[in-house]
């Protein structure tokens, strides 16, 4: 019943007082490795940070390089494609002259096969032409050989006389 007074009045025994500052310095020197831990947790959490913001400063130059080389590269290549269009109408221009070209000289072609078989039809007709006169040559070479047969006795004989 005492024990029930002192403790109703707030006293407590000394076992119980040291036991109680028993617990409490256990409960600081937990305390005191909590605030420490919490500390370097801090601590860690600061450095944890500032990395990820190093990080993020790294990250964000490479993106605003990686942009700038994709613009450059855009560029390039809308250029490129510029200078393609331009050359592929180049070379349209020429196909279409060459083009133009090729339709002429076939048709220059054309003419010209057509005065060729023309040139081979009068060299036919000049051949069939020189084949009969040759004919006529060679008859009237048969001719004057029969005649110059004919006349040889007539001129032998007439040779006695003056000529």
């Amino acid at each position: 019943m005492m024990r029930g007074l002192m403790r109703r009045l707030g006293l407590v025994t000394r076992g119980e007082f040291l036991l109680v500052e028993q617990k409490l310095r256990a409960m600081r020197e937990r305390l005191e490795k909590t605030t420490e831990r919490l500390a370097q947790a801090a601590a860690a959490s600061e450095r944890l940070q500032q990395a990820r913001r190093d990080d993020a400063q790294r990250h964000k130059a490479r993106l605003a390089e990686l942009e700038s080389e994709h613009e450059r590269r855009a560029a390039r290549a809308s250029d490129a494609a510029v200078q393609a269009s331009q050359r592929i109408a180049a070379l349209q221009q020429e196909l279409r002259t060459r083009d133009a070209a090729l339709d002429a000289a076939a048709r220059e072609e054309t003419r010209l096969e057509q005065r060729v078989a023309a040139a081979m039809e009068e060299l036919q007709g000049a051949r069939e032409t020189l084949a009969a006169i040759e004919v006529k040559l060679d008859i009237l070479e048969g001719a004057a050989n029969v005649l110059d047969r004919r006349m040889r006795p007539v001129r032998s004989t007439g040779s006695d006389g003056p000529q």
